[in-house]
């Protein structure tokens, strides 16, 4: 009987070692690509390409958008990505910025290996039956688009000394050779609406402006704040027409991270309203009207 009791005993401290054993081997669960969204210290699970950094996908150049200056990369888009990165605890040097086709940089982002988000210049919104609408609709049918930061209007560029006759898009004569850049909304803008011109395409917006000035172009129909940057050092070179098309850009995101998205929504909204995005916009856009969304 002692004997009994004494195996009973055993097996119980036995049974209560395992026990606290098993305790202590447990672990707090952990968050993946998760990084503070706000000041209130709420966080997003997002997930990132490389911890730690906000890789983007971009067309450089596209001044005043993306460019280099003094062998540093810098621009409206790289500016106002930059202060988003930091309010999500994450950085965003120069070699986070990859320059890929622009044709492609949406499927490219799709598969999520390359990069997070695009920031280009992208037109993410158009009114209903415009030319861009349907190029809009193709690209949010492949990623998802934060809020608009940027309200966009198209120019036709002409070089004034050499062709005075050229106006407007409606002067222009039959057979004129427009620039255009691939892939890009002022390209199908102008399929559409210039049906009397031929259209030359460029992989590159500068090249477009140098085929103007040289000759080789009667005109060049592109995004105004990019014609008014390229064309700033090339004399006789005039924007003759700027055309409202009511699209806006923002930043392209997959959509197998809706959280990033929101994440990046947080920050560009917390933006708008302390007066970051203001200073950042009026240094590239001094002459533009601050968007009815931000505050100064």
């Amino acid at each position: 009987m002692k004997f009994n009791k004494r195996l009973a005993l055993l097996f119980v401290s036995l049974f209560a070692l395992v026990l606290i054993a098993a305790a202590c081997g447990e672990e707090e669960p952990t968050e993946t690509g998760g990084s503070d969204s706000s000041e209130n210290g709420e966080s997003s699970d997002f997930t990132v390409v490389e911890e730690g950094t906000l890789t983007v996908g971009s067309d450089i150049p596209y001044p005043p958008f993306e460019f280099e200056e003094a062998g540093e990369l810098t621009g409206f888009d790289v500016e106002i990505v930059r202060e988003v990165a930091d309010r999500l605890g994450l950085e965003n040097p120069d070699d986070a910025w990859i320059s890929t086709d622009f044709g492609t940089i949406f499927q490219q982002l799709a598969s999520g290996t390359s990069f997070d988000v695009v920031a280009a210049a992208v037109t993410a919104y158009a009114p209903e039956g415009t030319p861009a609408s349907e190029t809009v609709a193709e690209r949010t049918a492949v990623v998802d688009f934060t809020i608009p930061f940027y309200p966009s209007l198209q120019s036709l560029t002409v070089d004034s000394e050499a062709n005075p006759d050229i106006t407007s898009v409606d002067s222009l004569p039959d057979g004129a050779k427009v620039g255009v850049q691939r892939a890009t909304t002022g390209a199908f803008y102008a399929e559409q609406e210039l049906t009397g011109a031929e259209l030359v395409t460029f992989e590159k917006a500068p090249q477009m402006y140098q085929q103007l000035q040289a000759g080789q172009l009667d005109a060049v129909f592109n995004d105004l704040p990019v014609t008014l940057e390229s064309i700033a050092d090339k004399p006789g070179l005039e924007v003759v027409e700027q055309v409202e098309t009511g699209e806006e850009y923002a930043i392209a995101v997959s959509k197998d991270n809706p959280e990033l998205t929101e994440a990046i929504n947080g920050a560009l909204e917390e933006m708008f309203d302390d007066g970051t995005f203001a200073e950042i916009y009026s240094k590239y856009f001094p002459e533009q009207d601050l968007p009815d969304y931000a505050s100064e």
